[in-house]
């Protein structure tokens, strides 16, 4: 009696695991957006601090993540895609516009040019906050359905 007792605890944890596992990936792939966009706010900050601190290897870290920042995923955009349509373009171009800005900080770290540093992070910040005026919520809201 005991033994089918063990047996049936082991075998309701093993499936109450698997189904945490399965919530967990479904809402990780659900959310990939918001995921990145998480990675892209503390490579921000890491980028902000570099800058405050002067420290060149910090802001070009910190650049190099945002330039070469995961993408979201084929599902994902696809769905985006679908959604913004015609408006597609204007939501590519600023994506573009932050890798590229985010590109140019990285050589100009390099170079260790604080103003053309600063000067491109308040581009690269206009770029950001360009797209989440124009397409967070309502992007946000459709990943959500």
């Amino acid at each position: 009696m005991k033994l089918g007792l063990v047996s049936l605890i082991v075998a309701g944890s093993i499936l109450s695991i698997n189904s945490a596992n399965l919530f967990a990936q479904e809402e990780a792939s659900q959310n990939k957006l918001k995921i990145v966009m998480q990675g892209l706010l503390k490579d921000s900050q890491s980028l902000n601090e570099g800058i405050f601190y002067e420290n060149f290897s910090k802001i070009e870290q910190a650049a190099k993540n945002i330039a070469d920042h995961p993408n979201p995923g084929q599902p994902t955009m696809k769905k985006v895609i679908g959604y913004l349509g015609k408006e597609m373009p204007v939501f590519k171009s600023l994506d573009i516009k932050v890798h590229n800005t985010a590109v140019f900080i990285v050589k100009a770290a390099r170079d260790k040019n604080m103003p053309l540093i600063v000067a491109s992070y308040h581009e690269l910040i206009d770029g950001c906050q360009s797209c989440h005026s124009q397409f967070k919520a309502r992007v946000s809201k459709i990943l959500s359905e």
